[in-house]
């Protein structure tokens, strides 16, 4: 492997307008943004599409043309075509045998020439065809890869994604195994050599985390760290923080962005106690972040060759129970990460669930009467 370039580029606009100019004030490119939104019903045919887990193992294709809708209790793929909003096929899997994808709920990374990468947490990493076979495992013990400075035990597992290319294999270590840094893990599968890069700015993120030990029942909430791929890029984010790294993979380098938001905290901050034994103490340490700003993953607009991120205020209500109203704000950057806009989305009151951009517009999985639909956003800025 290429030797990782020693310099981290610091990226810290001034203000939320992106580029400098002379003698003028960054523009807000949000600032008087409207939109439209419409919600499209996809049609199932004959077939039933079970919504009972909603769509959190779901995907979009690398052409942004299908949706796929993973359904965990058939171990099958709804393959769902965007533009006829029909269901136009369901790829079975197995959970045993030797085409076994594990039995944790996966978490699914679409590739080219219709296979997929299943990952399932602590048990199986591995590519597959579409029909169901296995194509490659990616299964590996941390002790047999060459080069790594920590060992976890068992799998390396943990937020896993594969280079467009599939040469280079990605991992975060696991916060309940190595509980002081924050790494990203890199592995050469063919020559099962590798080595691993701390995150120092994802680090703060570990302390936001509480755990209930009691005689007969165990519970807990944190914070996390994320992976995924955009634009053969590796994108490394917290929902703690809008602090990212930026891994390119074919030039070997890492970028730090800190990006300086004025309509949010840029990262949430307190202390707190990670341990309690009772349970009103649980949900009063859980609210010192759980009301702070969450910041979603990247999304990548290839119209306006822009990239979007959303983030959420969690609104306290008298029981947990009743917690899903969230002030929504949207935030755009430019292709190379500078922050041009940001602003609060008023009349949306929850979570946007497995958002996606398709031709320049922000799709949104919604279930329409137990039926598999999407809200689609249109914006104008």
């Amino acid at each position: 492997m290429k030797k990782l370039l020693p310099i981290l580029l610091l990226i810290a606009s001034a203000s939320c307008g992106g580029k400098e100019t002379t003698g003028e004030e960054l523009v807000n490119t949000l600032e008087n943004l409207t939109y439209s939104v419409d919600t499209v019903v996809v049609d199932p045919g004959e077939k039933i599409i079970d919504l009972s887990h909603g769509s959190r193992f779901s995907s979009i294709s690398l052409d942004e043309q299908k949706f796929y809708h993973y359904d965990y209790s058939k171990t099958a793929i709804n393959e769902i075509d965007l533009q006829k909003l029909e269901l136009t096929d369901i790829h079975q899997f197995s959970k045993e045998g030797p085409n076994s994808i594990g039995f944790n709920p996966p978490i699914i990374q679409p590739l080219s020439n219709e296979r997929f990468l299943f990952v399932s947490s602590s048990i199986n990493v591995g590519t597959y065809f579409k029909t169901g076979e296995k194509e490659k495992s990616l299964k590996f013990n941390f002790k047999e890869i060459e080069g790594l400075d920590i060992d976890e035990g068992g799998l390396i597992t943990n937020q896993a994604k594969i280079s467009h290319d599939g040469k280079l294999m990605f991992a975060l270590s696991s916060s309940y195994h190595t509980t002081t840094d924050v790494r990203l893990i890199i592995v050469e599968p063919e020559f099962k050599k590798g080595k691993t890069i701390s995150l120092p700015n994802l680090i703060p993120t570990l302390k936001f985390k509480v755990h209930l030990k009691e005689e007969k029942r165990v519970m807990g909430v944190s914070e996390g760290a994320q992976l995924s791929t955009l634009n053969n890029l590796i994108f490394i984010t917290s929902s703690s923080t809008s602090d990212t790294y930026i891994y390119d993979y074919q030039t070997d380098s890492l970028r730090l962005i800190e990006f300086p938001h004025q309509l949010v905290s840029p990262k949430k901050s307190g202390e707190i106690k990670n341990e309690v034994g009772d349970e009103n103490e649980f949900y009063a340490e859980w609210a010192k972040f759980k009301y702070q700003t969450s910041f979603d993953k990247f999304l990548w607009d290839k119209k306006r060759q822009q990239y979007f991120r959303l983030g959420y205020n969690l609104i306290p209500k008298e029981t947990p129970e009743l917690e899903k109203e969230s002030e929504v704000f949207l935030f755009t950057y430019d292709k190379d990460l500078n922050l041009l806009g940001e602003t609060r989305l008023d009349d949306i009151e929850t979570r946007l669930e497995s958002p996606f951009f398709k031709e320049g517009k922000l799709w949104s999985y919604v279930n329409v009467e137990d039926e598999l639909g999407f809200a689609v956003f249109t914006f104008n800025f």
